[in-house]
């Protein structure tokens, strides 16, 4: 792939399956035809037309297939003659065919005595053949990129209704079967259509998607009337195409008269849908291509925030009614205790909340963060923490955190079998706290689609939505890594390679059989053959065991490494005894337990497995004899304690150095990437923590502000300034420099000026972001 980047991939690998997919319809259209015809129902059984199928076989969407196949009888004489033909199928049934198509090939120079009726019947004919054509299409495409059309959109009669308030309303919302709620969101709807309920006309080249998709969800809840207007001059230039393709000098002029207005006829009744068709799925196509990539990079930068480790943590559910639910959860993400706080009311009831919180802190053993969960109710959560934290020790701080999915988590089947014995009121809590401790582990088993990143989610096909997320955590966690002794299997079935199966049984080897020694001993898993092992050995590590600790904390390693957190119940097995780990021989074991099958699995069983210092590096198994040659000629050891800072060093001086090749350089970007980075340290991707709130009324224009950007869509990027709602930062306001835009994106620290505030609005503008 000669380096080429993961998205360029992915975009050849998706229109090399889309293109698939219209060979094979175009194959199985091809198939139908030939079949109606040889039964009877075509136009005389001559076969399929070459320029049909040449046509066919030039179409690159599903659309322009279906298009041509509609110019072909599939149907029988019976429908034909009860109205379920188009107008030149009943025309090829009365034998009008031939006659029309010499009239265009110039075969035929005369109409001779034809009547009206008939002459109706071979103009609808040649009107579809030049629909159908080809080169008709062809010109007609180029000509549209050309001479763009433009997007015209309107309120529509119903949105009229609803923003007059017509007294009609309620009977028509009876019509529709509407509920009241249904309605009065309707009618919100109706109030947001802005400039494209006001006569809006706009080029299609200068369309936006966000613009797109929202008309788009206009128009389907029908609030919207929208059209595409043609410029003159691609009409023109079609007739000229056929003009100088079927008029020759010497037509008789009822002839010519006849086939222009077959021209015209095809063009106002069959090419003109069938491009404002093309272009809507065009500008869709583009505008749905646009979403899926902001909500892959939104995603991606949400699966790499920086993890909160080594500490306890309390996970704050906000709610109103049932009360806020807390969960503390220790450093390698077990429940340590829960809570429900009710702090609507009065100062008293207020006061007893604080005093729970304080006795959830002394109960659980203290906890160093609370992770807020920004749904309804934050602003008052936010207000009650932060009155609380000084009667907390230890300098508690809190921060907001994404809460979309945890309550689809929370009544999952992967719940209940990680959680059995926390309420399902608390689990979204447990959510919410593990994905401040760990971003990585935990929003790897929540469906994508309910994470709350991108733009117009809901809008875009369910289906390419979870192909592209399933693609992007995938990428996310085979080249970020994971520990082959911490993963749980809901991450490993994400690594390149292996799937849910393949997770499974690693996990079960190595509950039976303790702790992976090194990579090398994936292939004792049953089902990792040599091709399945050279696919999934870059991707995992093996990683120094966890100290052993009385908070079971693990590791500080590679922001993007995982914790164990398969069951917070039952830590993994020790690792095995030292001798053992030096080359002693280990029986292999399975599923079931030991294996004492003799033949080639009892030989293979005899194998001496050695920890390898780049086993907790991205450097590949097949690279580690050039690894370690590369290493001894810098004079460095792979167990050196501070390898990927010293490899890092060396990487920039490289660059500059004509001594390293380009495999050396690769070697040491992979060597330089193993290493702990922490939120603690500043690391880009780390949260906004805060130990108090602001309040929008205390905001003024041109004051600054640090805060951390919470989503990026394609109009602007929305930011977490520790207020109750977000700041936006419009796209026209973004920085100019290219270093600037590259640093722009879903969890990014920076310091920006405030633009203009809205308190009773609640909007916060913002301007000149500089990135820390």
């Amino acid at each position: 792939t000669r380096d080429a980047p993961t998205e360029v991939l992915r975009q050849v690998k998706e229109r090399y399956e889309e293109l698939m997919e219209v060979t094979e319809l175009v194959k199985k259209t091809v198939k139908k035809i030939e079949k109606v015809q040889s039964s009877g129902g075509g136009s005389g059984g001559a076969g399929l037309a070459p320029s049909l199928l040449q046509a066919l076989r030039s179409c690159t969407r599903p659309q322009q297939v279906a298009y041509l196949a509609a110019s072909e009888p599939l149907i029988s004489k019976k429908s034909a003659d009860s109205g379920g033909a188009t107008l030149a199928q009943r025309a090829r049934q009365q034998g009008l065919e031939a006659p029309a198509l010499a009239l265009l090939r110039g075969e035929c120079s005369s109409l001779g005595s034809v009547d009206e009726q008939r002459l109706a019947g071979m103009r609808h004919i040649v009107a579809d053949a030049v629909a159908k054509d080809s080169e008709v299409l062809a010109e007609l495409e180029w000509l549209c990129t050309l001479y763009a059309p433009f997007l015209c959109s309107q309120r529509s009669r119903l949105a009229n209704k609803l923003l007059t308030g017509d007294k009609s309303r309620q009977k028509q919302q009876q019509q529709q079967s509407l509920s009241a709620p249904d309605a009065a969101r309707l009618v919100r709807d109706a109030q947001k259509l802005g400039q494209y309920g006001e006569q809006f006309r706009c080029n299609v080249k200068h369309l936006r998607a966000h613009q797109i998709l929202k008309i788009n969800r206009f128009e389907a809840k029908k609030l919207l009337t929208v059209k595409l207007e043609f410029p003159e001059q691609v009409y023109k230039l079609y007739c000229l195409h056929l003009h100088r393709r079927f008029l020759s000098a010497n037509r008789p002029d009822n002839v010519a008269e006849f086939l222009r207005s077959a021209f015209k006829d095809g063009y106002d009744r069959l090419l003109l849908p069938f491009m404002t068709r093309q272009a809507r799925a065009t500008l869709t196509r583009f505008a749905e291509e646009e979403a899926l990539r902001v909500f892959a990079d939104n995603l991606r930068h949400l699966l790499l925030q920086s993890p909160v480790r080594g500490c306890q943590i309390a996970g704050w559910d906000p709610g109103y009614r049932h009360g806020c639910k807390l969960a503390v959860i220790d450093a390698s993400g077990g429940v340590v205790a829960t809570e429900t706080l009710h702090i609507n009311g009065g100062q008293q009831r207020q006061a007893a909340a604080c005093a729970a919180l304080v006795g959830l802190y002394k109960r659980s053993g203290g906890f160093r963060y609370i992770a807020i969960g920004d749904g309804q109710g934050k602003r008052e959560s936010m207000q009650f923490v932060s009155a609380c934290l000084p009667s907390l020790p230890g300098g508690v701080r809190y921060a907001l955190v994404s809460e979309d999915g945890a309550s689809v988590y929370s009544a999952s089947d992967l719940a209940v079998k990680e959680l059995p014995n926390v309420d399902i009121a608390h689990r979204g809590a447990v959510s919410i706290a593990r994905r401040l401790q760990d971003p990585l582990a935990e929003l790897a088993k929540l469906d994508a689609r309910h994470l709350g990143v991108g733009m117009y989610q809901h809008d875009i096909s369910e289906k390419a939505l979870e192909r592209r997320a399933l693609a992007v955590q995938q990428e996310v966690i085979s080249f970020a890594g994971v520990d082959l002794n911490y993963a749980p299997e809901h991450l490993l079935a994400h690594v390149a390679g292996l799937n849910r199966g393949l997770a499974t049984r690693i996990a079960a080897w190595r509950r039976s059989n303790g702790a992976f020694v090194c990579r090398d001993q994936l292939r004792e898993v049953r089902g990792i053959g040599p091709a399945i092992f050279d696919q999934c050995a870059g991707f995992v590590r093996v990683l120094p065991p966890a100290p052993a600790s009385g908070d079971h904390s693990v590791p500080d390693q590679h922001q993007e490494e995982p914790m164990d957190i398969d069951d917070c119940s039952q830590p993994l097995p020790a690792p095995p005894p030292p001798a053992a780990a030096k080359g002693g021989k280990r029986k292999r074991t399975t599923d079931d337990g030991p294996d004492t099958a003799g033949g080639k699995r009892a030989k293979r069983s005899a194998v001496s497995y050695r920890p390898n210092p780049l086993d907790a590096t991205c450097v590949h198994p097949e690279s580690y004899a050039a690894a370690e040659r590369l290493l001894a000629r810098l004079g460095l050891r792979s167990d050196a304690p501070n390898l990927s800072t010293v490899c890092r060093q060396f990487l920039e001086q490289s660059a500059a150095n004509a001594d390293y090749s380009d495999d050396d350089r690769r070697l040491l970007e992979l060597l330089a990437g193993a290493g702990p980075t922490s939120a603690e340290a500043g690391q880009p991707g780390a949260p906004l923590f805060l130990d108090g709130v602001t309040d929008v009324a205390s905001l003024s224009a041109g004051q600054s502000v640090a805060g951390v950007i919470k989503n990026v869509a394609e109009f602007g990027a929305f930011c977490d300034i520790g207020c109750a709602c977000s700041a936006l930062l419009h796209v026209s306001r973004y920085p100019r420099d290219p270093a600037g835009r590259s640093r722009l994106h879903l969890g990014a620290r920076f310091i920006a000026v405030i633009d203009s505030v809205d308190p009773a609005k609640e909007e916060i503008r913002l301007r000149d972001m500089q990135f820390s």
